[in-house]
């Protein structure tokens, strides 16, 4: 009896001692907040599921293959996930898309039926308008010049993050490979593709693919 409850032991402590940590933050995607009160489950043959505090989440686990689940009203995220050793996750919520059978069908014009093919107007008229548009671009003002633009305001009081970000680029001499960037953050990819797509739209930034990664180049001062 004592040497199968030294087994026990045993095997107890080899399994707690494989075992690893995955944590990380809930974002939301379209504003980059953290989320709280998301509901966060991972699953493989079996399920762990948590509430998130201040929009974190940790489980302990054994090395392996997951899905990461978390939702919270109309957002979600699922995402599988391949753990070796301790890791950060961060986890982006995406709204829900609408069901298929939800989207209305096309009208369906019968054979017989000769009706005027108001599409085929809508498309030229497009189309011309455009044409105008194109037109006036070109014979409009010349494009501003280098010292038009540095006089141009530049978005003050941006986000803590992109903020984060543009000072980074800023003190290794206004460009940085996004890996690099991503390792001084210490954040997700999906979460730096946004923040890069961010600065992007704002314009402060340009990204340039150079060989399998990207190199980010700060536009303008901040």
């Amino acid at each position: 009896m004592r040497k199968i409850l030294l087994l026990i032991l045993i095997l107890m402590s080899i399994t707690n001692a494989s075992a690893v940590e995955i944590y990380g933050k809930v974002y939301r995607w379209d504003t980059l907040d953290v989320v709280d009160n998301v509901v966060v489950e991972i699953r493989d043959d079996a399920v762990q599921r948590m509430v998130s505090e201040n929009g974190e989440y940790s489980f302990n686990v054994t090395p392996g293959n997951y899905t990461i689940i978390a939702q919270a009203g109309e957002y979600y995220a699922v995402e599988n996930v391949t753990v070796e050793s301790s890791m950060r996750f961060d986890l982006i919520l995406f709204p829900k898309l609408e069901d298929v059978e939800d989207i209305p069908d096309f009208p369906v014009v019968e054979e017989q039926e000769e009706e005027f093919p108001y599409y085929v107007f809508a498309i030229f008229a497009s189309g011309f308008v455009l044409a105008v548009l194109f037109i006036i671009k070109i014979r409009s003002g010349k494009q501003p010049t280098a010292v038009e633009r540095e006089a141009e305001p530049v978005e003050h009081n941006l986000p803590e993050d992109l903020a984060e970000v543009v000072e980074i680029i800023a003190k290794e001499g206004g460009r940085i490979t996004q890996k690099e960037l991503r390792k001084r953050l210490g954040c997700s990819e999906a979460k730096m593709s946004l923040i890069i797509a961010d600065l992007e739209r704002r314009g402060i930034v340009e990204k340039v693919k150079k060989g399998r990664g990207n190199i980010i180049f700060l536009k303008e001062k901040p």
